[in-house]
Formats: C-alpha cells, structure tokens, sequence
C-alpha cells in the first residue's frame, strides 16, 4: 500500500504555450564621434548641413582672376613692346636707299633691288623718292609708330599725319627738318617715301590735290563720251575731242586716238607689249624706235621717272624731236595683260594727267 496516493486531477487542463529558447541579445554598439584637432591633407565627410559661403568670398574668387589676367595681358604688351624697341635699335643704323639720315623699318626690303639700274628707277631715286616692301602682317600704323619714336632723334620734326581719304590732304606723315620736308605714306601697301619742300610738309600737299580738283571739274562738267564697249581700256572724254581708232604695230590690236577740235592737241593710246616681258624702259625704247621707223625726224628718251597706277607699276617721262616735247607714260592694263604707251603732244599737262589718272581697264571698272 502506497504511503502517498498520487492524487488524479482529472479537471486539470495542460498547459499549451510553446515557449522558445532564449537568445542572448548581442550588446549595440554605439560610436562616437571623436572630437579631432585640426588636419592637413584629410578630406572630411560634409555633413547634410553645409555651411554658406559668404558673399565676399564670392567677389574675392570672380575678382582675383580677373585681376590675375589683366596684370598677364599687360605684362604681354610690355614685354612685346620691349622686344620691338631692341630690334628696332638693331636695325637703325640701316637707312632708306636715296634718302640721308632715315632709318628704314626693320626687316621691310627695298622694292627695286633687282631692277635699281635702270634709267627710270634712278630717276625715280635721285628725285627724292624711295619704296620699301612692309614685312608680312604689318600694319602702315606699325611704321608711323616706329618713326615717331626714331626720326626725333635724327633732329626730325612731326608736323601732321593725314588720313586716307581727306579731301584737302595728302595722306601720310609729315615731317620737317633744316627746310626740307618728309612725306612718309602708303601705297599698295608698302612704304613710299618723299621729299618736299618745308612748305608742302607744312599744308600736307594741299596746293597739289586743289590743281586736282580744278583739273577734273573742268573736264568732267562738259559733256562726254564713252570708248568702243570691246576696247580694253573704260574712261569718258569730252565730246570736245574727236575719238578714232585703228589698227596698231603689235599684234594688230588696236590702238586709240584722242584729237582736240580745232587744236593740234592729241593723244594716243597704243598697245607695245606683254606685262612682264620686258623692262618698261626698254618697252619705251620700242615705242621710240617705233616713230623713228616711219618718220624722217628722230625721237630720243629725255627722262623717265618710274611710277605707279592702281593696276601696277607704271613708268612715265619726255620723248623729244627737234626742240619738241611729248609726254609719255607706259602703263599696264590686267584685262588684257597688255603694256600701253599714252603719248601726249603739249607741254601743258591737263588732259594727260585727266587720261592718266582715269583710265580703267575693260572688266575692273569701280561702280
């Protein structure tokens, strides 16, 4: 017989919650942030607030450069401007071919070296005229520069310097020295230079465009009249003069004679050569022996000067027969790469400087 009597609690319901096994929970870790002493070289992270820059760090960043730009641009310039004086002492002891005591621009080269022999180009040296080729990118205003900083020291006074296209003036610079003039200016882009007299510097050839304009007003206000639309040269002559033609000596083309109504006065335009075929006075030469072929009288070259036209060196000067002057002038016409004679036969030369300075090749006519 048991001692204990297990007692039956039959009303006892069972227990039926599911219990897990526990899990130890691991610790969480929180990091600091360690306060840091001021670094060099360390990138460090930019919080989601950034600070705002202040409105003169703004203008100190967008102005220094600036600044830092101009101070290098004018550097340049310094430096640019130094260098240009040093090669221009290098060069001034070189001095302009014809003309005392005038130094020539650096590295320019003297236009007729290779033809300075001929009779036209000393005429054209001897009577106080020269021509120097610009070097490449150079500006006439890069010359005046350069001479008014080196003809002071040659004793040389600056007088005035006129724009292309006054109409009371002569373009160029002008200077003056012991009762001498300069007329330094530019044509066809190079250097011309001149000497005149102290007056003519002084009024910047004023007297020679004035006998210019009277010239032309007092042929252009008569009536005119225009050549053969075929002919290679385009110009207007007064109705006052009988224009012919017929044919000439070269290439049978034909050549053009202007002849004044009840006057002896007359001029002809006649073709001699090819452009470039031949020295302009030796072209002249031909023209010469030319008149001396048919005729029992002798022409003979008196002078020649050389010159320049728009479309080309030019060549102009005195034949004389028997106490007879005519002036003449070999010009070049691109239309039809021809050389032209103008053989005018007065002293006075009105109509020749009017057919001179107006005649303009067929297919080059300014509107």
């Amino acid at each position: 017989m048991a001692l204990f009597k297990k007692k039956n609690n039959k009303n006892k319901k069972p227990n039926t919650q599911v219990y897990m096994p526990y899990k130890k929970s691991t610790p969480k870790v929180v990091r600091r942030k360690k306060k840091r002493s001021f670094s060099f070289g360390r990138k460090h992270k930019s919080s989601k607030r950034r600070s705002k820059t202040p409105p003169s760090s703004v203008i100190f960043y967008i102005i220094f450069p600036l600044v830092g730009i101009a101070l290098l641009y004018i550097s340049t310039l310094f430096i640019i401007r130094m260098r240009n004086r040093e090669s221009f002492e290098v060069y001034e002891e070189q001095y302009v071919i014809g003309l005392e005591d005038i130094p020539i621009f650096p590295n320019s080269e003297f236009i007729f070296t290779n033809s300075i022999n001929e009779p036209s180009v000393a005429n054209f040296i001897s009577s106080g005229n020269s021509a120097y080729r610009l070097p490449p990118n150079t500006s006439i205003t890069k010359v005046y520069e350069y001479y008014e900083d080196v003809l002071p020291r040659k004793d040389w006074t600056f007088v005035l310097s006129v724009d292309i296209g006054s109409e009371e003036m002569k373009n160029g610079q002008y200077w003056t020295k012991k009762g001498v003039g300069l007329r330094i200016y530019s044509k066809f882009n190079d250097i011309w230079y001149e000497l005149l007299s102290e007056e003519q510097a002084i009024t910047g050839l004023r007297e020679r465009v004035e006998r210019e304009i009277e010239r032309d007003l007092l042929l252009a206000n008569q009536e005119l009249q225009d050549l053969l639309p075929d002919f290679p040269w385009v110009i207007q002559i007064p109705k006052e003069y009988i224009i012919s033609y017929r044919v000439s000596d070269f290439e049978n083309l034909r050549l053009v004679e202007f002849k004044r109504i009840g006057s002896e006065e007359r001029l002809i335009i006649t073709p001699i050569g090819y452009i470039g075929s031949k020295p302009l006075d030796d072209l002249l030469r031909e023209y010469v022996e030319l008149l001396n072929k048919d005729g029992e009288n002798l022409w003979n070259i008196s002078n020649t000067l050389l010159t320049y036209t728009e479309y080309g060196r030019a060549l102009r000067g005195t034949i004389t027969e028997n106490g007879r002057a005519n002036t003449v002038a070999v010009i070049p016409n691109p239309y039809d790469k021809i050389m032209y004679v103008l053989d005018y036969n007065l002293e006075q030369e009105e109509f020749f400087e009017f057919v001179l300075s107006n005649l303009e090749p067929q297919g080059l006519k300014k509107e």
